[in-house]
């Protein structure tokens, strides 16, 4: 016991500090159960667990214990929160195909024509780009991360005023549907949360045209795709929103949150950002 405790084997060889020791233990139980969680990413959980658990270690134990590496120029919970989104993002359901575009937010814009179109791989963290959210609304980026892999992807076909828009989203990727029977003028109080998954032809998406620059208009989606990429970006907004491809989409990466009032895109927009302050401060 006295050889244990003055870090000896019996052997007479130089054990690992009991510090030491407890933190490789707390790295490997926090790896464990970071790992247990993968399964559950395709029911849809996986990323808020896997980043609640991750959080939950590193805010009491340390960075080394999440096993994380805190980000140059982050402390204390911001940098746990950055290190834990790293940590977790391959479980991350819910992301944009490479090939979408988004608006540049531009304080001298004076109308939709002038607005700056710019590809996902081109964002920056930090970046200002444009959402919809009772007017056009700059948000700013925290988080855009690029994986590699084989992902199931939604393809949707959206005309509004004679305009073709198209726009690629994983399957559990969250989308403002509008409501049926709501009028052709688009108002968020009109719009809904389903998952990419279910939305089907004729149904109506919100749509961003250059021809009604006061706000959004309806489109009819008329066509549905189901395809495979190996590529997918996830990005996430300061408002949990974006216009992607001209459409207006979310970008909360929980997938089917059943915490979400569902039924109501601006509750769901509130109770998202409610969840994720600590994002904010990175």
């Amino acid at each position: 016991w006295l050889s244990v405790v003055q870090g000896r084997n019996s052997r007479g060889r130089r054990r690992l500090p009991v510090p030491v020791m407890v933190s490789s233990i707390l790295r490997g139980f926090a790896a464990l159960m970071l790992l247990s969680l993968v399964p559950e990413s395709v029911a849809g959980p996986g990323y808020p667990a896997c980043y609640a658990t991750c959080m939950g270690v590193c805010v009491t134990a340390g960075f080394a214990a999440a096993g994380i590496c805190p980000p140059a120029g982050l402390s204390g919970a911001a940098a746990c929160a950055s290190g834990c989104a790293s940590l977790c993002a391959p479980l991350i359901i819910s992301c944009f195909s490479e090939d979408t575009s988004v608006l540049v937010w531009n304080s001298n814009m004076s109308n939709m024509q002038s607005m700056e179109a710019l590809p996902l791989s081109s964002v920056q963290v930090g970046q200002k780009l444009w959402s919809f959210q009772g007017g056009y609304l700059p948000v700013k980026v925290i988080e855009n991360r690029r994986l590699e892999g084989n992902f199931s992807f939604v393809e949707l076909d959206v005309m509004s005023q004679n305009r073709k828009f198209s726009l690629a989203v994983t399957e559990e990727h969250n989308m403002p549907r509008i409501r049926k029977g709501a009028a052709k003028k688009v108002e968020e109080q009109h719009l809904e949360v389903v998952l990419a998954k279910e939305l089907r032809v004729g149904d109506m998406l919100a749509a961003s045209t250059a021809s009604d620059e006061s706000g959004v208009a309806s489109g009819v989606i008329f066509a549905v795709r189901r395809v495979d990429k190996s590529v997918k970006h996830v990005l996430t907004t300061d408002s949990g929103s974006i216009l992607a491809n001209n459409i207006l989409s979310s970008t909360i990466c929980d997938g089917r949150e059943e915490v979400y009032d569902r039924s109501s895109w601006l509750k769901t927009l509130v109770q998202w950002k409610d969840m994720h302050q600590e994002h904010f401060s990175v």
